[in-house]
C-alpha cells in the first residue's frame, strides 16, 4: 500500500490518491498432483516392514573365555591346555584387557579349574599379563 500526493498548484487543492497491491496464491490442491509413472518392468511392491537378515556364521577356531597359570612341568617350550582347543595346534590367546597376544601349543592334561577356558605355562602366561591378575580374560584362536 503506499499513497501519492499531487498538488495542482494551490496548496488548498492537494489530491491524496492511495494504492492497494494485493498478490495472492491459489491453495495447492493435491488431488491435483499425478500418480508416478513406470517406465519398465513390473509395479513395485510396497514395503512390508521387514527384511531378511543374513548372519555370519559362527566361528568354530575362535573363543573366549578365561586363562589361568601353571608350570604343567614343561619348560623347554611355550605350551597351554584348552579342553575345547584341538590337542597337538598352535593356538594364539590374546588377553582382552591389554591387547597382548602369545602363541603356545595346546598340550593334554587332566588339571582344568572350574570357570577357566585355558591353562597357560608360567612363562607363557607372563608375557600377556602379571600372575597375580590371574584369571584373565582372553580371546583364544587356533
Amino acid at each position: 500500500m503506499f499513497g501519492v500526493r499531487g498538488f495542482n498548484g494551490d496548496s488548498s487543492d492537494a489530491v491524496t490518491t492511495t494504492v492497494t497491491i494485493a498478490t495472492t496464491v491459489p491453495p495447492i490442491d493435491e488431488t491435483e498432483i499425478p500418480s508416478p509413472v513406470i517406465l519398465g518392468g513390473p509395479a513395485p511392491l510396497a514395503p512390508t516392514g521387514s527384511a531378511a537378515i543374513a548372519y555370519p556364521a559362527a566361528q568354530t577356531d575362535v573363543l573366549t573365555g578365561t586363562a589361568a597359570y601353571s608350570n604343567l612341568g614343561y619348560t623347554e617350550t611355550a605350551v597351554c591346555y584348552s579342553i575345547e582347543a584341538p590337542i597337538g595346534r598352535v593356538v594364539t590367546v590374546t588377553n582382552i584387557n591389554n591387547g597382548r597376544s602369545i602363541t603356545c601349543t595346546n598340550v593334554f592334561s587332566l588339571l582344568v579349574p572350574n570357570g577357566v577356558t585355558i591353562i597357560l605355562h608360567t612363562s607363557v602366561f607372563i608375557k600377556l599379563a602379571d600372575l597375580i591378575d590371574s584369571p584373565i580374560p582372553v580371546k583364544i584362536s587356533w
